[in-house]
């Protein structure tokens, strides 16, 4: 169906939806009705999300300025990371390019990282997670694994109230988990 110049459809993605407020301290709740944007926690936010940045980022790559054929960004959620051979990304012209759609680019908390191969301290940089250095990484893994071993070791001590398949199924979510991340 194809709508005429006049004709104006609108499509709402909340529609006859009401919010509610609780204020801290107080038992009333206030509503409003709303029909733009989507609650938080509703599932299809992350993905309209994810949709409008990679928009956002496909403008930014068009600035000849910025992009050279030795840099590359990675998206993971609302994290980006612009990965170049050169020691310099424009941030400032990022944020900027980002703002026309409505994006913000925290420069405060923005990090920069010099991988160089003479250098060591790049191993040590976590990104989402897990340290650069892959033997900086394993060695991480183990210390936080073992912790977590010791915060249950109650449970691994009282062999006549905790079955031993309970403690297996614990170790596998709560520590074998952490050891094998990423």
């Amino acid at each position: 169906m194809s709508l005429g110049k006049t004709e104006q459809r609108t499509i709402y993605l909340l529609s006859n939806t009401e919010l509610s407020i609780k204020l801290k301290g107080s038992s009333k709740t206030e509503s409003l009705k709303s029909n733009i944007g989507t609650p938080q926690g509703d599932s299809l936010s992350p993905v309209l999300f994810i949709v409008y940045l990679k928009h956002a980022l496909k403008n930014i790559r068009k600035i000849e300025t910025l992009y050279t054929q030795n840099t590359l960004e990675l998206v993971y959620a609302d994290d980006v990371e612009f990965v170049s051979t050169t020691d310099f990304v424009d941030v400032e012209t990022i944020q900027k390019e980002l703002t026309d759609f409505r994006l913000n680019v925290y420069t405060n908390k923005t990090e920069y990282t010099l991988v160089q191969k003479d250098g060591e301290d790049w191993k040590k940089v976590k990104k989402v997670g897990s340290l650069l250095g892959d033997t900086e990484n394993v060695e991480r893994r183990k210390q936080l694994s073992n912790l977590a071993l010791q915060k249950l070791s109650s449970i691994w001590i009282r062999n006549d109230k905790v079955k031993q398949v309970t403690r297996l199924n614990l170790h596998r979510a709560l520590v074998k988990s952490i050891l094998l991340y990423n």
